[in-house]
């Protein structure tokens, strides 16, 4: 089985790691070190050698096939899969003029693009942040999961993320043509399937609402072009409310936590209803929004089984 590495890339690391990884380092010169003779050029990676027990158990279990997602800067910007390990503090120097980079590997099968760090924490369960702090191998038991579901890391890196995502969307869509229903059955949904669809669902959700809050109408958007508004559900998931566009709203970041918190609800005639409490500093700023309208794609977006529900709770 191969196994898949999590790999950082530092600020101060990412021009080497542009010169020797993303493009292929050529080999013509006499002065190329033994140990990368016979390559006409060659992509090729390292690490220093460590005094962390952790790291060096990972080291010393990374195996030509093993997969890599190299990381930088809160998001994967290339996979590859490794082939030559070795060890040599020359080749370090040679090419990064750091020996200390001794413990080395050559890429194979790279690509400069890479899936999403929310998918990956999707595929491999992880709940914390998604944030790559060091050479790492992911647990054994994990990659047997992606394994198990989707057949390669191949398929579940690559082809699974949009894939499975548009499928999901696709049922959602589908299902707008039925009669809403308050829950649910999970059941039978694998965790990588659910948070696909729990992504889907987002996703729909906010394209509904033309990326903006429909408390407050705010529309931004990071320097990538990524909304801020997110998609919450009106019936809870936490009582196992239905991933139904129907059952969605998008709101900024504060208005999202202020719906979560109940500062606000959305009433059955949609309109935004502020928990009255004077003492607190946060009444007084959402408390011009009472009774004020919300923002809905059409007639049927939120719908008012949906609220109904979430006000009986």
């Amino acid at each position: 089985m191969p196994a898949l590495y999590l790999i950082p890339v530092s600020e101060s690391w990412r021009p080497q790691f542009n010169r020797t990884v993303n493009t292929p380092i050529t080999l013509n010169t006499d002065d190329v070190p033994e140990q990368l003779a016979g390559y006409d050029s060659l992509r090729v990676w390292g690490t220093t050698e460590t005094d962390s027990p952790k790291k060096q158990a990972h080291m010393d279990r990374l195996e030509s096939g093993d997969w890599i997602l190299f990381y930088h800067s809160g998001e994967f910007i290339a996979t590859g899969s490794v082939g030559r390990i070795f060890e040599s503090s020359t080749v370090g120097e040679w090419l990064w003029d750091n020996p200390e980079s001794s413990f080395i590997f050559t890429i194979e099968n790279y690509e400069d693009t890479a899936p999403s760090i929310e998918h990956v924490w999707d595929i491999l369960e992880y709940d914390g942040r998604q944030v790559v702090n060091g050479f790492e191998r992911v647990r054994d038991d994990r990659v047997q999961r992606v394994l198990t579901e989707y057949g390669s890391l191949e398929t579940a890196l690559f082809d699974a993320d949009r894939t499975q995502i548009e499928r999901e969307k696709s049922a959602l869509e589908a299902a707008l043509e039925s009669e809403p229903q308050l829950t649910e059955n999970t059941a039978d949904y694998t965790t990588i399937r659910q948070r696909t669809r729990d992504r889907a669902f987002r996703e729909l959700v906010v394209e509904a609402y033309d990326e903006t809050c429909a408390v407050c109408g705010a529309s931004r958007h990071s320097p990538d072009g990524t909304p801020e508004v997110e998609a919450a559900h009106i019936y809870s998931r936490s009582e196992n409310g239905r991933d139904d566009v129907r059952n969605g709203i998008a709101l900024c970041r504060l208005h999202h936590w202020a719906f979560d918190t109940g500062w606000i609800e959305i009433t059955t005639d949609y309109t935004v209803s502020v928990f009255i409490n004077p003492d607190r500093e946060e009444y007084h700023e959402f408390e011009q929004l009472d009774g004020q309208q919300i923002r809905r794609p059409n007639s049927q977006i939120p719908h008012p089984d949906y609220i109904a529900a979430r006000r009986q709770l």
